[in-house]
């Protein structure tokens, strides 16, 4: 689906271009949407501090971090999200509906401060963006979902430096102010900075499908990730059901010994014993054409 949606008459100059693999008729379509309509944006303002105090604890200490997390901070994977650059990374805390328990622990004020949110969420993740930088106009091809930043880490915060461009608007990244804009439309971004932009970035569900069409999304996500829902087999489809339940619930929050306290990036040696790593899948996968 490839369809001009601006003004009339101005097609030659306008970027307000939809391109969608993945698409869903009569959604309406806004490059940037107000925050202020929306009570869970609200909600993570007003938790900013808290969240930025622990993403700037946790990510002090890298090594701890690799050792202890899953893909902190890969690059993006397919041709699709070539448009992002090598100076893009990302480091998940939830992918098409699923947490990951590993990086959940790592960051679990943030995580649970989503959850309590209530925002609807299928995908959330830090994004890093070196600087000096861009990423290529281009679109994430679904227009069932939008995108949302709550910036973390801004450099020059307020300076107009680091800027995020929708169709015909252009805003900049401001730290704790949340952005929800639609990603089907061409957009593009820049970092012309000497410094690090880090965000927490989120998928979200367009507000205007219903719950079935939402479930039916979600459904096809879970297909995706256990083929066994949709088997003829009773037993191996009761058996994907169970798990598909077990992988979307929130992880536990694992209460921490008095070794394994000591903060990240604290400078003590930690006296517990080394676990084995697990293997590590790849790093964030773009979504339905995300």
């Amino acid at each position: 689906h490839t369809e001009y949606v601006g003004e009339a008459g101005k097609e030659a100059s306008s970027n307000m271009v939809q391109e969608c693999h993945s698409y869903v008729p009569g959604l309406s379509i806004t490059p940037f949407w107000n925050p202020e309509d929306f009570e869970w944006a609200k909600y993570l303002e007003s938790h900013y501090a808290t969240m930025y105090k622990e993403f700037k604890d946790v990510t002090r200490d890298m090594q701890k971090l690799q050792k202890q997390g899953n893909n902190i901070w890969a690059g993006a994977l397919t041709e699709d999200a070539s448009a992002y650059g090598l100076g893009w990374k990302t480091l998940v805390l939830m992918d098409r509906g699923r947490w990951d328990p590993d990086n959940v622990n790592l960051f679990p004020t943030i995580s649970q401060t989503v959850r309590d949110s209530g925002v609807p969420a299928t995908e959330v993740f830090f994004a890093s963006m070196d600087g000096p930088s861009a990423i290529k106009q281009h679109t994430d091809f679904t227009n069932f979902v939008l995108t949302s930043h709550l910036p973390l880490e801004v450099p020059c915060n307020g300076d107009n430096k680091c800027r995020l461009s929708v169709g015909d608007e252009t805003n900049q990244w401001l730290n704790g102010n949340v952005m929800i804009f639609d990603t089907s439309l061409l957009h593009d971004a820049i970092n012309e900075s000497d410094e690090t932009r880090y965000i927490l970035m989120m998928r979200l569900w367009h507000p205007d499908l219903t719950s079935a069409e939402r479930e039916a999304l979600q459904f096809t996500y879970d297909c995706l990730e256990l083929p066994g829902l949709v088997s003829d087999d009773a037993s191996e489809k009761f058996m994907a059901e169970n798990m598909a339940s077990t992988i979307k619930a929130f992880p536990e929050i694992k209460s921490k010994t008095p070794a394994a306290s000591e903060g990240f990036g604290s400078g003590s040696s930690n006296g517990g014993k080394k676990k084995n790593k697990k293997s590590k899948k790849g790093g964030k996968s773009k979504g339905f054409g995300s």
